[in-house]
């Protein structure tokens, strides 16, 4: 087997991979934010007093301000260098994956990797923390079932999880009026 393209990863690709984490990184965050405008909102309006306004007003302007602190955060969080989006060439073998750009080298030989996770745009191996990620776009049907088969015959993915391909448009998971747009 020998499967090989070259392919640039795009912000979208990378926002995708990234956004799971990025929302688990800012959900505490997103949670103190809600229970400050709401209770910012019950105590400045729900009491004539005016200390009762005043605390109201100054916690719905701290979650309005934490909102945006998480807005940057997550924004931070899916936003990869400009270097990430660079043409990278893939190569499969039954000994190793590798991969590599004008810049860097990386090979792993399939003893060194623990587990595959497939994603509609991804297929990631995993070494411990360490992830080794294949684009799924520039495989063709034939490439995809290839790869599919040797890593159930690794043992590395099971043969039900080997059946799906379709991939939705990826986004990062946030509602439209956050995302970045540049």
């Amino acid at each position: 087997m020998r499967i090989e393209f070259t392919y640039s990863r795009s912000q979208d690709y990378f926002r995708a991979q990234l956004r799971a984490d990025a929302w688990r990184g800012v959900g505490p965050t997103l949670m103190l934010t809600a229970m400050l405008a709401v209770g910012g909102a019950v105590t400045g309006l729900g009491d004539a007093n005016p200390q009762s306004a005043a605390f109201g007003v100054a916690a719905l302007v701290v979650a309005i301000l934490l909102a945006l602190k998480a807005r940057y955060q997550f924004v931070a969080a899916v936003t990869v260098p400009e270097l990430w989006h660079r043409p990278r060439t893939w190569s499969i073998t039954e000994d190793a994956l590798e991969s590599n750009t004008e810049l860097t080298s990386q090979q792993w030989r399939w003893a060194a990797v623990e587990r595959v996770e497939q994603r509609p745009e991804a297929y990631l191996f995993w070494q411990g923390p360490v992830m080794f990620d294949l684009p799924r776009a520039p495989l063709s049907t034939g490439q995809e079932s290839e790869l599919q088969t040797h890593l159930v015959e690794l043992g590395l993915l099971r043969p039900t999880a080997a059946a799906t391909r379709t991939a939705p448009p990826a986004t990062d998971g946030a509602p439209e009026r956050w995302r970045s747009h540049g």
